[in-house]
């Protein structure tokens, strides 16, 4: 694999070169012959076919960790693609009739840059990449004391039709050891379901009206044994007073354990990242997208924060598919 760094990490320019090697992409580039390659007629119309079928990559935030090479202490961020494999191989076939990628003369087909989401200045490049697979190989790094970008997006270049796919963004520097949470106590044993003028209702102490659940009576009471259930005695909100996350804690922790019939989804906090979709900011696990926050992005890093803190792992619902009242848990 050939990687290459740009200009604005250029403290870690001999580091880099070195570090491609670390990845777990590599190999030497084999020679290619152009006897090799099919007529340039049925190769065009190939190329013209994938080029229609390549859908833009879902970049996801794999992690972090620090390392050092020769001394020089650095932090390397890993970022991976879920959708890999709907990207057509032919876009990572060795080009010889394309320009090199320094002194390899075999790079691929298709270059993958990776862009400071901020700034849209390139941060770091691969060109060596035989498969689509390799797109969950993708990291770049920085010197310790060096300040990360926030954000980060790819994009991907088929040299051959100089056409171009842009990724989402992702959050790679996430800021939660300072969470403003928003929170109101309650006695679960003080709760019940009580319908008010027409709706069935969640209420504690007969007036303090907690969830509403319109006509749905059997699901206010599934809810109401949940709480019950797993001691829930927090009601939190990002960004009241419309708030565009919710979640529940049992004694300032994650509720945790399984009750029968629980409709849950899993998913990884490991994993878990904040993505702009469609200009839309998204909570997202790969491609599973989980939380929608339009384009309030400050709402989705603080709920991301709330998720990693908690260490919440499931996501559940009370009436899905439209789910009248829904929680997080371990």
């Amino acid at each position: 694999m050939k990687s290459k760094y740009y200009v604005q990490f250029s403290s870690l320019l001999t580091v880099g070169w070195m570090l491609s090697s670390l990845g777990s992409v590599s190999a030497a580039v084999q020679t290619s012959t152009v006897g090799q390659l099919r007529s340039n007629t049925t190769v065009e119309r190939n190329y013209n076919q994938i080029a229609l079928n390549v859908p833009n990559p879902l970049l996801v935030f794999q992690g972090s960790q620090p390392e050092t090479t020769n001394g020089v202490s650095f932090q390397r961020y890993r970022l991976g693609v879920s959708n890999w494999n709907e990207i057509s191989p032919e876009l990572f076939q060795k080009a010889p009739d394309l320009p090199p990628c320094g002194k390899n003369n075999n790079s691929s087909r298709t270059w993958v840059d990776i862009f400071d989401a901020q700034t849209n200045q390139p941060i770091y490049g691969f060109c060596g990449f035989s498969s689509p697979k390799d797109l969950n190989s993708l990291w770049f790094a920085v010197e310790t004391g060096k300040t990360p970008p926030n954000s980060v997006y790819i994009v991907l270049k088929d040299r051959r039709l100089n056409k171009t796919y842009r990724s989402n963004s992702v959050l790679v520097s996430q800021k939660t050891s300072q969470i403003q949470e928003d929170c109101i106590a309650f006695n679960p044993n003080n709760i019940t379901v009580k319908q008010v003028n027409g709706s069935w209702k969640i209420v504690e102490g007969g007036n303090h009206w907690m969830f509403d659940f319109g006509s749905q009576k059997n699901e206010a009471i599934k809810a109401f044994r949940t709480i019950r259930q797993y001691k829930m005695n927090k009601s939190c909100f990002v960004g009241r007073p419309q708030p565009s996350f919710q979640y529940l804690l049992t004694n300032n922790s994650a509720p945790s354990g399984a009750i029968a019939g629980e409709d849950c989804v899993a998913f990884n906090p490991g994993t878990t990242t904040v993505s702009k979709i469609n200009n839309r900011w998204k909570i997202v696990d790969g491609n599973h997208l989980m939380f929608d926050f339009n384009n309030n992005q400050a709402e989705a890093e603080q709920s991301l924060a709330v998720i990693k803190k908690y260490n919440f792992n499931r996501s559940c619902f009370v009436g899905r598919p439209n789910p009248s009242f829904s929680y997080l848990r371990r």
